[in-house]
């Protein structure tokens, strides 16, 4: 990490600090956790069926190049800080974590960051204070960068369908649809369709159920699981461009108010009455950056809090979260295929009512 300080004398503050910055960060990379199955692994008795993992079982580390330009000033006799600065950050191999075959893993993507910030303490009474901070961020994936989403892995393309495979693997596939109808026609035992997905070999169909399904609609060919037409991506479905797209849970726009209040009520005891409110403007649960539902909407979270204090160290707290009583959505993660695409949401906290007692000594 670089840094660079100056503070001139000038004549509009009462003091000013003015910086620039760069530093590199660096966090690992890894393994994947193994989904349910390994390649020519047995994963049930002794039936070795062929699971074809919809991820890379590694990522790569992440790097970052951080820019920063800043100032901080002190204003009107001291009554008044006013901060601001402008950011850019560079990442190369930017993790992002997500749920595939039942368990999390780590995709890497390149992006860019880049944003200003704007914050500020007015007091312009003793015991009066007024605070305020806000906020713009832009985000902005690398061109040219692909990833599978379980959520829409056609695509688009109307001529293939999405099967369930056998129970005990966990992914979804993607079939050319005439091949599926062709299937039908021709083998009256539907409860073998399963067979149609890469998870299942046919070969080892062949060896271990003592069958020889009909390959007819594949040309004969027995290695039909990875044939790039019927199974694109054998069976992960189509890539999607994510190139341009925000990461997630980047808010252009946060905003920040706060004001409060605090007198002397007797000769030991002072009481302080404090307001906060927060407000986010949207933002994406996702890298896919998907309409509707990717969208984290926007909202506001408003607190209050009454606080009395001694000089004895006793301290005295009734307060008030969320008291819109708002229920807003801030984050959300988007489980496995065999979950049925369930979505885990985390949202405010519901109205809070608190009283806290504390001694210092």
């Amino acid at each position: 990490r670089l840094n660079a300080q100056w503070t001139p004398k000038l004549d509009f503050t009462d003091e000013t600090m003015i910086y620039a910055s760069y530093s590199r960060g660096y966090k690992g990379g890894g393994a994947n956790p193994p989904g349910v199955g390994f390649n020519t692994t047995p994963i049930i008795g002794s039936w070795p069926f062929l699971q074809i993992l919809s991820y890379s079982q590694t990522f790569k580390p992440e790097f970052i190049n951080a820019y920063e330009v800043g100032t901080k000033n002190t204003l009107l006799d001291g009554t008044m800080t006013l901060n601001s600065g402008v950011f850019y950050y560079d990442y190369k191999d930017y993790q992002i974590s997500q749920i595939r075959s039942r368990t999390a893993i780590n995709e890497n993507f390149n992006a860019k960051v880049w944003g200003a910030e704007l914050e500020a303490t007015w007091e312009p009474v003793p015991g009066l204070r007024f605070n305020f901070a806000g906020g713009y961020e832009k985000s902005r994936v690398g061109d040219n960068q692909l990833s599978i989403d379980p959520m829409d892995r056609l695509q688009g393309h109307t001529d293939y369908t999405i099967m369930k495979p056998w129970v005990q693997l966990p992914d979804n596939c993607v079939v050319l649809k005439s091949v599926v109808e062709q299937y039908v026609a021709q083998n009256a035992n539907l409860n073998q369709l399963y067979r149609l997905c890469p998870g299942a070999a046919i070969t080892n169909v062949q060896r271990n159920f003592g069958v020889t399904p009909d390959i007819t609609p594949f040309g004969g060919n027995p290695d039909y699981p990875f044939d790039p037409v019927v199974f694109p991506n054998k069976g992960q479905g189509f890539y999607k461009n994510v190139g341009g797209n925000d990461l997630p849970n980047t808010p252009p726009f946060t905003l920040a108010l706060g004001a409060q209040y605090s007198m002397p009520i007797s000769s030991d005891w002072a009481a302080t009455l404090r307001g906060d409110g927060y407000w986010q403007g949207n933002s994406f649960a996702r890298i896919y950056n998907s309409k509707p539902y990717d969208q984290i909407h926007a909202y506001t979270n408003l607190n209050l809090t009454l606080i009395f204090t001694n000089q004895d160290g006793w301290q005295a707290m009734a307060y008030v979260k969320n008291v819109l009583d708002t229920t807003a959505i801030t984050g959300t993660f988007l489980n496995s295929d065999d979950t049925a695409l369930t979505t885990n949401i985390f949202t405010t906290d519901p109205r809070l009512f608190g009283l806290r007692i504390t001694k210092n000594w």
